[in-house]
């Protein structure tokens, strides 16, 4: 089962295999996270949360029937970067990153907890590209924790973003890829090439901050702009396009973010997958 945690609400899903590569939901849930429980990732009153995990293993069908779980760590907690090795064997491919952890991660090494993972390169072979992930090991135990305390079992901790790549792109295709993640809280920009992760990074700009912006501009409460966020959008037609114009400053900004991560990529990252024009253009999902 996988199993979402954020500053405002929990999230489940189950899936089974149907044959072949089909898969159908089993079953799928939520609840909503009092503020203060989790904020910015840090869990500030676990048994709180560990009571609002362990009341969605009880009651009617929708809630959680499984007790091992696949659970996301939050995005902005971690530290993340591109390892650049020289060519080593297999086995040696260890030692050398735990090697450069001590550059890459403002940590000591005995207090995180890392993985890798190899990323190809388009047309180099004299080295080897690694995507690296570090969390801080007090972060990771007191989610770890958390979990068991609710009777769960954490059979993987993983990146948010490395679950949603593995949705969205079949990683097969080497293509680079920009995948923007828009949330309630934070807004993620995830970078792929060469059937991995590259690059990720964060922003404040999120759905409750458009909703600010609505309330603001249009002199609204935030339910009223939270209703007129779903209902009228970004539409030019709808409601008079007033929630259009009145996320236009915002919007820009996240324009500009976008086209900052593309540079990005022509910039430092090209050279991991080819053609790089693949970044900067549209393709239907």
């Amino acid at each position: 089962m996988g199993l979402d945690l954020s500053d405002l609400a929990v999230k489940f899903i189950r899936f089974d295999e149907r044959g072949g590569s089909s898969i159908r939901v089993r079953y799928a849930g939520g609840a909503e996270l009092a503020p203060g429980i989790v904020v910015n990732g840090n869990i500030e009153k676990p048994k709180e949360l560990s009571r609002v995990l362990s009341g969605l293993r009880t009651g009617d069908g929708r809630n959680i029937r499984d007790n091992l779980v696949v659970a996301s760590l939050p995005e902005e907690k971690g530290f993340i970067q591109i390892l650049r090795l020289a060519k080593v064997k297999s086995e040696n491919l260890e030692a050398a990153v735990r090697w450069e952890l001590e550059s890459a991660v403002p940590l000591p090494v005995e207090e995180i907890y890392f993985d890798y993972e190899t990323v190809s390169s388009a047309a180099h072979s004299d080295h080897t590209d690694v995507f690296m992930l570090a969390y801080p090991r007090g972060v990771v135990d007191s989610y770890a924790s958390v979990l068991h305390e609710a009777g769960l079992i954490p059979v993987a901790l993983e990146l948010e973003s490395q679950a949603v790549v593995r949705a969205l792109i079949d990683l097969s295709d080497l293509l680079p890829m920009l995948v923007i993640d828009i949330g309630a809280t934070r807004t993620s920009f995830v970078l792929v090439a060469a059937g991995g992760i590259i690059h990720t990074s964060t922003i404040a700009i999120s759905g409750q901050s458009f909703e600010g912006e609505i309330a603001t501009n249009l002199g609204v409460s935030r339910e009223k702009a939270r209703e007129l966020k779903v209902t009228s959008g970004l539409s030019v037609k709808r409601g008079g396009g007033d929630v259009a114009r009145a996320l236009a400053g915002t919007l820009q900004l996240l324009i500009e973010e976008i086209l900052r991560h593309i540079e990005f990529y022509r910039d430092h990252a090209k050279d991991r997958a080819e053609p790089s024009d693949n970044i900067g253009t549209w393709r239907e999902a």
